[in-house]
């Protein structure tokens, strides 16, 4: 499987249906990149739906929302970690998108950028899986 706008990941598998199943994992550890690069998410393909789509955990998508946050209010790790009290170590993990951080800790992190992370539930009786 190819993902158009993040050309660093590319997965494949015995079958398609393995393929799809690395997926996820692929672009998680592409964007990973994006992450220690300090470089912007690719936005190409964005709000892609179909059987194609690869759907990432919330809380990765709730970490690329602060690395975005920091990118686009000009902070660095040692300027949010100084804003929410803990070690720079602390800020790397909360970036590392393997890792299992707390949802509050992100909230708290973007709420110190003036940001919030907004989460749409379906309506009810809606098919396929919440964003």
């Amino acid at each position: 499987m190819r993902f158009p706008g993040v050309p660093e990941a590319l997965t494949e598998g015995e079958t398609e249906a393995e393929a799809r199943a690395n997926a996820a994992d692929c672009l998680i550890a592409a964007l990973e990149g994006y992450i220690h690069a300090g470089k912007p998410m690719p936005r190409g393909g964005a709000g892609h739906s179909g059987p194609d789509r690869a759907v990432l955990p919330s809380l990765v998508t709730a970490k690329l929302a602060v690395h975005e946050t920091m990118l686009s209010r000009g902070w660095s790790r040692t300027k949010l970690a100084t804003e929410l009290g803990v070690s720079e170590n602390a800020v790397r993990r909360l970036l590392d998108l393997r890792h299992n951080s707390h949802m509050w800790v992100i909230d708290e992190a973007l709420a110190r950028m003036g940001r919030s992370l907004s989460i749409d539930l379906p309506a009810p009786g809606a098919s396929g899986r919440a964003a």
